[in-house]
């Protein structure tokens, strides 16, 4: 099992399959990421991957919002919160759901599976990349932005913990704080649609929105 899984472990051992073992801050801190989300990408009628999907909380918010997407992907490493997500997305068809057990780390082709074999149009991660270094989650993000690369209007979307924060080392336990200026630049080399909020939990958080631009993207109206 990837290293970066072990946090998620720890607090399952501790605390058992429930809301601690994701590793949230609170409940209302998810809830501002996934607004977030939502604020920059239309996941309605998408087929959305929900990369690290913990116990399928995203599906569960959108539903409440009336964001419906075409379909929901979740994708979950660890058994236990695999088994919660599959149970609680169970015989649901509104959006249609499939919980898949994999590691997005350690399967290399596992985000080019998604988009070539589930149809997966937006590839989402939500918190699940805290726990990876920064180098890791880079790579992890260029094999997403090269899958997604290929699919008209895909969309590539994710958050981290800023190290704008002004106390922003040594005191995250398990998780790691990324220069987020640099992975501003890294998106905005790959593609001109990109779409950057760093306002909705102060200076603790960061989230980006990469769109595969299209010709008429590119043309000035």
């Amino acid at each position: 099992m990837s290293r970066h899984l072990e946090p998620y472990r720890t607090a399952i051992r501790m605390h058992g399959a429930g809301f601690e073992a994701l590793l949230w801050h609170s409940k209302a801190s998810q809830t501002r990421r996934f607004e977030a989300i939502a604020s920059m990408v239309d996941l309605h009628g998408r087929v959305v991957a929900d990369l690290g999907c913990g116990a399928a909380d995203l599906r569960g918010w959108l539903v409440e919002q009336g964001i419906r997407p075409a379909k929901y992907l979740g994708v979950e490493a660890i058994d236990e919160l695999f088994s919660v997500s599959r149970r609680k997305t169970e015989g649901v068809n509104d959006p249609p759901c499939e919980i898949v057990h994999a590691d997005f780390v350690q399967d290399p082709g596992l985000l080019e599976r998604l988009v070539d074999d589930r149809r997966a149009d937006v590839l989402l991660f939500s918190g699940s990349l805290n726990t990876l270094s920064e180098t890791m989650a880079m790579r992890v993000l260029d094999r997403a932005w090269r899958a997604i690369g290929l699919v008209a209007r895909g969309v590539l979307v994710f958050n981290f913990l800023s190290n704008r924060r002004a106390d922003a080392f040594g005191r995250d336990g398990p998780t790691h704080r990324f220069r987020t200026m640099r992975v501003l630049e890294w998106a905005l080399q790959r593609t001109p649609l990109v779409a950057f909020r760093h306002d909705y939990l102060g200076d603790h958080d960061a989230t980006i929105a990469m769109r595969v631009a299209t010709t008429s993207d590119l043309q000035l109206p």
